[in-house]
């Protein structure tokens, strides 16, 4: 029986580029007998099918086993990837994938003061959910609980009593722990030890920094349909860059309330990391020093600085984004290509 590997997430720890590995490797993995089916670079259409029960997970399964045995060489492995599935509550519906496969789940763990601090920019960049994109840092941590499966213990529960305690993967996304960077550790956790001739990693989808972070936090990105959000955020992100010198560092969570979050996650963690690990501590990484310096996310008070920094560098890059696409020529129809 083949391997199907489910990589659930969770977000910020280097899906997107891992995705992209996976994808941009397709027939590399297959010399490799490896398959990352579907054409897509992140299978979050068919998790959503399955998750809401418009299909079925056996019949996919069968679906994917097909496609398998088509392939030249013999596929040992499949990999299925969208962090957007740890956000569900349960994922039963997944467990027909066992008709067809030896499942494996593969769950990456960030610490979570850490995973808060990203998420909460990410949120404000991409603003795709209009209840949290833009809340402030303190209401964001108010909402908390919404995040339930940062409860490493409780979650990885729930994986086992799905798919098995001996079918769970959980690895921990810290720096020290994954000494060859997050994509290859991850090739590394499903088998994918050979890469000779693969196309090397690209890192992807980096947060901004606080300070650009909050005047985005302010603007109605969300509001944009979704090709035109993605203009304004590298816009941003252009504007980001000509502030790097006004950078005071990137931790956005004072002492206090990096320790407030480690204290509601410390006795779940030490359990994981016992259950799993055989340890006590499920990170290794040190705190930040207790006077380490808090990002500012305050911008100008002065309504001409605001100007002369924020806003006009941002309509100057909107302005160049709209010259450059004016410069295209225009794409010629079948009538005129004839």
């Amino acid at each position: 029986m083949r391997t199907l590997y489910l990589h659930i997430g969770t977000h910020r720890t280097a899906t997107s580029s891992i995705q992209a590995f996976l994808h941009g490797n397709f027939r590399n993995l297959i010399t490799k007998g490896f398959l990352y089916p579907l054409g897509a670079k992140r299978h979050i259409v068919l998790a959503n099918k399955l998750l809401s029960g418009a299909v079925d997970a056996e019949a996919v399964g069968a679906d994917l086993e097909k496609r398998a045995s088509d392939k030249p060489n013999e596929i040992h492995s499949l990999i299925l990837s969208d962090e957007d599935i740890c956000m569900r509550r349960d994922l039963s519906r997944l467990k027909g994938f066992s008709e067809h496969f030896n499942v494996k789940v593969v769950y990456a763990l960030r610490r979570q003061d850490l995973w808060l601090e990203s998420w909460y920019l990410q949120n404000v960049k991409w603003q795709w959910n209009p209840e949290l994109c833009h809340l402030t840092l303190d209401e964001f941590l108010g909402r908390q609980a919404d995040f339930h499966w940062i409860d490493y213990n409780g979650y990885v529960a729930h994986l086992e009593e799905v798919f098995g305690r001996e079918n769970v993967i959980p690895y921990v996304f810290e720096k020290e722990q994954m000494p060859e960077g997050p994509v290859m550790h991850f090739c590394n956790v499903v088998g994918l030890t050979d890469r000779t001739g693969f196309n090397p990693p690209q890192h992807s989808n980096s947060s901004l920094s606080p300070l650009i972070s909050e005047f985005m936090r302010c603007l109605p990105l969300d509001e944009a349909p979704a090709p035109y959000r993605s203009v304004l955020e590298a816009a941003c992100t252009q504007v980001d860059d000509s502030l790097s010198g006004n950078r005071t560092g990137s931790l956005i969570l004072n002492a206090v309330q990096r320790a407030e979050i480690l204290e509601t996650h410390e006795a779940g963690n030490r359990a994981l990391a016992r259950r799993y690990f055989g340890r006590d501590e499920l990170f290794h990484a040190p705190l930040p020093a207790p006077d380490a310096p808090v990002a500012s996310m305050n911008l100008p008070a002065d309504s001409y600085e605001l100007m002369q920094e924020f806003v006009t560098p941002l309509v100057r890059e909107l302005i160049s984004e709209y010259k450059k696409r004016e410069a295209k020529p225009p794409a010629r129809s079948p009538e005129t290509s004839k």
